[in-house]
């Protein structure tokens, strides 16, 4: 049998009773926009996350909402890696800002300090913290090299990620920055039925700033006080939301205890590199991505396709190579993005992988590079 990247019904299915039952519940509830459903989930991922959130229509949007909160005007600059999903850099174009390339760690494939470091300037107005793949990036050296500096947190694929060491010990990825965004795409560590998304803060005064930017800029309905987007969670996402939130330290524990597996299986590979988790943070292995050399990528991706395992490049392009994105030129070494795009490439580690499955990949590459 084919082994895909990511199997949602074989997910869904210790829970797919309670899933179905849900959405059925909203369906023949007739609210469709907004109501009890959507703030019981605000509720209940605030009780989880220990920090308050709004439900927002997609990961994109969250980012968006975040900077227009933070006040981020045409000509701002915004400093974002090269190496992650376009999103990130989009919602500042969007805004008429400037991304400002930064490069990323080779080791965790996060945010460099040090790189960030060498693109501040006096017109720097926030930085965009992408925790990528799963694990933390290292905020608290971000707001030493740039004090009083915004920092929203790209939390898109780190839902349940948590600091583990320094100031931010026992926090979770995504409360700590002066903004925190999620996705809920099906894909995603807390993946909805469609696409969903949240934002975060601890601080009162953004977040009620952010909730009315969500709705037209309305405070209440009818008074519209600032420019504002149409970006609502729906019911029948967050009703299925609220299931699998429950089912989430569950499916973490399973996805670590697979990437355990991998990690003994492949470290003693001379040609491949594991990913490494930072020792400020635990890895939630959103994805397994290891790094290969670039030149025999393309031929094992093939080999694995003809072993019926599924794998993928997250990314192929680094942001300031992408079209869109030309006119924002790079004003630092972006190496390491460069190096990445040609020689990563992600294999399955979902958590209803079998153990035959998690076998034969295994054994597929280890053959491979031998």
């Amino acid at each position: 049998m084919p082994i895909p990247m990511v199997d949602l019904p074989k997910i869904h299915a210790p829970y797919q009773g309670a899933l179905d039952e849900a959405v059925l519940s909203v369906v023949h509830g007739g609210g469709y926009i907004g109501g009890p459903v959507v703030e019981a989930f605000e509720k209940q991922a605030a009780s989880f996350l220990d920090a308050p959130i709004i439900g927002v229509g997609n990961g994109t949007d969250a980012l968006q909402i975040a900077l227009m909160s933070l006040g981020i005007q045409p000509g701002d600059e915004v400093i974002v890696p090269a190496f992650t999903y376009a999103a990130s850099a989009e919602v500042i174009a969007l805004l008429g800002a400037v991304a400002v390339w930064c490069d990323v760690n080779e080791s965790t494939f996060t945010i460099d300090p040090n790189s960030v470091k060498d693109v501040l300037s006096d017109k720097t107005a926030a930085i965009i913290a992408v925790h990528l793949y799963g694990q933390c990036a290292d905020i608290e050296s971000l707001e030493k090299i740039a004090v009083g500096i915004p920092i929203v947190e790209d939390t898109a694929q780190a839902f349940g990620a948590k600091f583990i060491k320094g100031k931010y010990s026992g926090r979770f990825a995504g409360t700590v920055g002066a903004f925190g965004t999620f996705s809920f795409f099906p894909t995603k560590n807390l993946g909805a039925l469609g696409d969903g998304g949240a934002i975060s803060s601890t601080n009162a005064d953004f977040l009620v700033k952010a909730k009315s930017i969500a709705s037209h800029g309305q405070r209440k309905k009818y008074e519209h006080h600032l420019l504002g987007l149409n970006s609502r969670l729906d019911p029948i996402q967050a009703a299925a939301l609220a299931v699998k939130l429950k089912f989430l330290p569950e499916a973490l524990s399973a996805k670590t205890l697979i990437s355990e597996q991998y990690l003994a299986a492949f470290q003693p590979l001379k040609q491949v590199v594991v990913p490494e988790t930072a020792s400020f943070s635990n890895h939630t292995y959103h994805q397994f991505t290891l790094t290969i050399p670039s030149e025999k990528r393309d031929r094992f991706v093939e080999y694995m396709r003809e072993k019926g395992i599924s794998t993928m490049v997250y990314y192929p392009i680094p942001l300031h190579k992408q079209k869109a994105y030309a006119h924002f030129e790079p004003r630092t070494s972006l190496a390491i993005s460069e190096k990445l795009s040609r020689s990563v490439i992600s294999i399955p580690v979902h958590e209803a992988l079998a153990p035959n499955d998690i076998l034969a990949i295994k054994d597929a590459i280890t053959k491979y590079f031998s």
